[in-house]
């Protein structure tokens, strides 16, 4: 550990994650004497456990994908195509040891002192680090939480690493099974029954809600289910985990439903249902942060506490759980200590991906909500298989909905096809900015491109459609 002639800073970090490392960067940046805490890993669950490693393994999903279902509409052949998951397995740990490599390179360059060790508070200002090498004490005019979460795990549910897995697991076994049953239909769930099912594993989803995804637009959850349907994903909502018997070599699950209850045998079952706050450690009592009963910090406008010397971002104030919703978070939070005054944060327009295929996209209202709010809008919804790229590519199943207010401005968007995590930046871009659908009807978009969907969907709001 950093032995430091002094203690005081002007802001100290609590997890390095997306939101952590931000906030540090920005705020030395800005001149504060910052401190930034790791028990772990730099980069926090994201870089080492979460975002990179499964983006990595799902883009070799993908390749395999293509290669055993699509080639052969493009004139090639490889029916004995061989896989080594080993070497993907250790291509993925590649990706992310160089990020990780690199954002230590980065951080070494920044006036940030990087403390090992685990953090808790022994008041408002000061806070307590353990590590292997003993324990020591700093103080801060200002202390920014973001621990992040953890994955949440059933009573009757409890990864064994062999059998039982959660997502951890996923990225480091170095072999597939037979069949693997995920509970959990959330975008975690999701994402993996496309990794598993594009190797050839069959795949159960159990979802407990009557719908998987049921935050996210129904027409989009239903072109999912039906394009997971044709690769042989089997699909159970409504349906709870009522016992489990383990043996040696597999799992046995007791299924209940409304209809029915049946008996399954698994070579595994991998756990995605959820995340938790990763609170329980930091002894908030000590510093008086209030937080709600599941551990959740509760913030202000402007991302403080109940105590005015600590602040929240990310995982640990619930809501969206995205690495680039804590970055912000964590810049905005940094630029605010800096000019020593908390200032209400304009709304932030988050977009959120799932990045199975097809992939999912999507940013504010569902037509549902749209509905219960009594938010009078119009809407379009443009297909993929119009689109002259998407058929090039041999991806033409999909389609963007975009949704106006009366003053046409997006009040939500929702984006099912290959490309789609890409094109909601745009979107994005309009709703932040308070720009109306005029600002990309008026713009020129290239050609073939699929960036061209969301133009021919604004052009059709604004009721001059040209290929549709």
């Amino acid at each position: 550990m950093l032995t430091l002639n002094m203690s005081n800073y002007d802001l100290v970090i609590i997890g390095s994650g997306p939101g952590g490392y931000v906030a540090a960067i920005e705020s030395s940046r800005l001149g504060l004497k910052t401190a930034l805490i790791e028990k772990d890993f730099l980069g926090g669950t994201c870089l080492n456990k979460g975002c990179i490693p499964s983006k990595s393994l799902l883009k070799s999903a993908e390749f395999a994908d293509s290669l055993q279902n699509k080639a052969k509409n493009k004139g090639f052949s490889f029916d004995n195509l061989s896989i080594d998951y080993p070497k993907i397995i250790d291509n993925s740990k590649k990706n992310t040891k160089r990020l990780k490599s690199g954002l230590t390179n980065l951080l070494s360059k920044k006036n940030i002192d990087i403390l090992d060790g685990e953090a808790s508070f022994v008041s408002k200002n000061t806070l307590k680090i353990s590590s292997s090498s003993g324990n020591q004490n700093i103080q801060s005019s200002k202390i920014l939480i973001a621990t992040g979460s953890r994955p949440f795990y059933p009573k009757i549910l409890k990864p064994n690493g062999r059998t039982i897995l959660d997502s951890e697991d996923v990225l480091n076994s170095t072999s597939l099974p037979n069949d693997i049953c995920i509970i959990g239909g959330g975008y975690i769930g999701i994402e993996f029954a496309y990794l598993y099912s594009s190797f050839g594993v069959k795949v159960t989803i159990i979802e407990t809600a009557d719908t998987i995804l049921s935050s996210i637009d129904k027409e989009v959850v239903d072109l999912l289910k039906k394009s997971y349907k044709k690769r042989g994903i089997r699909i159970l909502e409504s349906t709870n985990v009522a016992s489990v018997t383990e043996s040696t070599e597999s799992i046995s699950l007791k299924l209940s439903n409304s209809e029915s209850t049946m008996v399954e045998d698994f070579n595994c079952v991998l756990l995605a249902t959820g995340r938790i706050p990763n609170t329980s450690g930091l002894n908030l009592e000590s510093a008086g942060v209030v937080t709600d009963k599941f551990g959740f910090i509760k913030v202000n406008d402007d991302y403080s506490t109940n105590i005015d010397s600590i602040y929240a971002i990310g995982d640990v104030i619930g809501g969206l759980m995205l690495a680039h919703k804590a970055s912000e978070e964590g810049s905005i939070v940094a630029n605010n200590i800096f000019q020593s005054k908390n200032t209400q944060c304009e709304e932030l327009q988050i977009p959120a991906c799932i990045y199975s295929q097809p992939e999912i996209a999507y940013i504010g209202l569902t037509e549902d909500v749209a509905k219960n709010k009594k938010v009078s809008y119009k809407v379009v919804s443009y297909p993929f298989k119009a689109n002259g790229k998407s058929l090039a590519d041999d991806n033409s199943t999909g389609f963007c909905k975009i949704l106006i207010n009366q003053s046409e401005m997006i009040i939500g968007a929702h984006i099912i096809g290959k490309g789609s995590t890409e094109m909601i930046s745009e979107i994005a871009l309009l709703m932040q900015n308070n720009l109306s659908i005029d600002s990309i009807a008026k713009t020129i978009h290239p050609h073939p491109t699929l960036s061209e969907i969301i133009l021919e969907a604004s052009l059709s709001l604004k009721g001059r459609p040209r290929n549709f």
